[in-house]
């Protein structure tokens, strides 16, 4: 015959406690807080490694110094935003004086041309104009991307009169 009896119980537990379910929910509740924060981990690591491959898979940015010699200007970050319908260029001073002549020329601004398809845009829509540049400092210019240009995932080449970047990719 079955024989039901009541679990140990030592001095100064509560008379309705049930140790023994106690000690089995303990481990349980740990392995669940560790599975979490492994899945935690797992999940930034991942989208930090996806953020990064995009810049990253072939190569990173290129560098051109006669454009940085040139324009006082070191190229950073083409990025398609606001739904596909503007590009934020970005970049560094290097030379204040020569970045603020850039930056002022508004009449001959570089021009992104598509290196996926016979497309470019030279429209700058925003291209700040009168105040001191600090070398170091990171400054952009916004473009509208006529007809659809320039996609992220590809390639643009940066070009002005005379100089040209290629191979920038476009986040």
């Amino acid at each position: 015959m079955l024989e039901l009896t009541a679990p140990d119980t030592t001095p100064g537990d509560a008379p309705d406690a049930l140790p023994g379910a106690v000690a089995r929910r303990r481990p349980a509740v740990r392995w669940s807080v560790v599975v979490v924060v492994v899945i935690v981990l797992l999940v930034t690591v991942v989208m930090g490694g996806l953020a990064r491959t995009r810049a990253a898979a072939d190569g990173g940015v290129p560098q051109d110094a006669a454009i940085e010699a040139a324009l006082g200007v070191r190229f950073s970050r083409v990025a398609v935003v606001g739904d596909g319908g503007l590009i934020v260029v970005s970049y560094v001073v290097l030379d204040a004086e020569k970045a603020t002549r850039f930056q002022s020329d508004t009449a001959h601004a570089p021009v992104l041309v598509s290196e996926a398809r016979d497309l470019s845009t030279r429209r700058v829509s925003l291209m700040k104009q009168g105040h001191g540049m600090r070398p170091g400092q990171t400054y952009y210019l916004v473009y509208e991307n006529t007809a659809g240009a320039l996609r992220p995932d590809e390639h643009v080449s940066i070009e002005t009169d005379t100089l040209q970047l290629r191979h920038m990719p476009v986040l």
